[in-house]
């Protein structure tokens, strides 16, 4: 039985966003074949002083070969208590939880394997903020360099790389030849909710996103200003998530905030809508929904990364047209009938990827060539 060593951003015990649920996942998939301990900050972003933080941090990267990000997590007790824990006992393999962990491996004894857990390829984020954020295109430019190099450089010190996203998997294979890689998904261990459909005529959509999370309020302002004062039948929109109460809304929407029981989601909504158009990595809640075989109207960009084809209970389609003519046509209700199919739902379930996660994790610790 292995024992494994995770350094991590979130505590999945209580971390509430994409993060916390992912690694949730991923401990279920590691099951009883591993022994895990989780060392997690003891106050996790925002936490306090947040803003103070990342300013400071931005301005200390300016005299550092750190990116900024590295430098906001990288705080003086966590790194001293992962090196303490690490230390403190044997470990046959240690697991960076996020590239923005990357810095914890100078704290590892040098003899431990290390396995990066690639959540979002940190520089990609950035890059799209330079679009929305011209008047920093200074301090961004030099952030996402620094970013992307430290990222591929954490790719080459890892014995190995796991991937949320597939696309994201094959940009850090060509960067970095030969690297020994893994595709693992979002993960669900609860079992899959039973929803029966009922349309009606009035349609209800969903949507369910950390809002914290500066890329879904843009898409939740593009589905508020673009599609909803377009469409031309009855319909309302139940907002649900971490500061869902506190976007801005009109008319047709109903926010919720934090939601503790996914039921009070599906029961309330005919169709969950992915509006995403800013990101990176793979967004765990659409993934969620369709493990739990939720139809759901996305974009090309909210399934970027996952195996995914369109077809039964999942659409897609880009533009704000095409969504105003979907939602405001029979179409939306056949969709709002339809079921994903089985094989869709148990590509989210960590039995599917037990195995190859051991056989990875094998030859990580033996240390077999790439």
């Amino acid at each position: 039985m292995a024992k494994l060593f995770i350094a991590s951003l979130v505590d999945p015990a209580s971390h509430p966003g994409g993060a916390g649920t992912y690694t949730r996942g991923l401990l279920a998939a590691l099951g009883s074949s591993h022994v895990v301990n989780l060392a997690a900050p003891l106050h996790p972003p925002p936490g306090p002083w947040y803003r103070s933080r990342q300013i400071m941090s931005l301005a200390r990267s300016y005299i550092s070969e750190l990116p900024a990000l590295t430098l906001f997590t990288r705080q003086p007790e966590f790194k001293l208590r992962i090196r303490k824990i690490a230390r403190s006992q044997h470990f046959d393999a240690a697991l960076i939880n996020g590239g923005d962990m990357l810095w914890a491996i100078k704290e590892l004894p040098p003899e431990i394997p290390t396995v990066l857990i690639a959540h979002n390829l940190e520089h990609q984020v950035l890059t799209q903020k330079l679009a929305n954020y011209p008047f920093l295109s200074h301090v961004l430019k030099r952030e996402i360099i620094k970013q992307r190099r430290y990222e591929i450089e954490g790719f080459r010190r890892s014995r190995g790389v796991i991937f949320l996203s597939a696309a994201e998997m094959a940009w850090g294979c060509n960067q970095v030849p030969g690297l020994r890689a893994l595709h693992v998904p979002p993960m669900f261990t609860d079992p899959p909710i039973v929803r029966q459909p009922k349309p009606n005529g009035h349609l209800r959509l969903g949507f369910l996103a950390d809002f914290a999370w500066w890329p879904n309020r843009q898409s939740w302002k593009w589905l508020m200003d673009k599609i909803l004062p377009k469409v031309c039948r009855p319909i309302t929109v139940h907002v649900f998530g971490r500061q869902s109460d506190q976007i801005p809304t009109r008319g047709r929407v109903i926010s919720h905030g934090f939601v503790q029981n996914l039921r009070e989601v599906w029961e309330q909504v005919d169709i969950m809508v992915c509006p995403i158009h800013e990101g990176a990595g793979v967004n765990i809640k659409l993934a969620e929904s369709l493990y739990n075989r939720m139809p759901v109207l996305a974009t090309t960009l909210a399934v970027r990364g996952l195996e995914c084809p369109s077809g039964p209970g999942l659409t897609i389609m880009d533009s704000a047209d095409e969504w105003v003519a979907f939602l405001s046509s029979s179409q939306a209700d056949l969709l709002a009938a339809e079921v994903p199919s089985e094989e869709l739902s148990r590509q989210f379930s960590p039995d599917r990827y037990r195995e190859k996660l051991e056989n990875f994790l094998t030859e990580v610790i033996r240390g077999n060539p790439r």
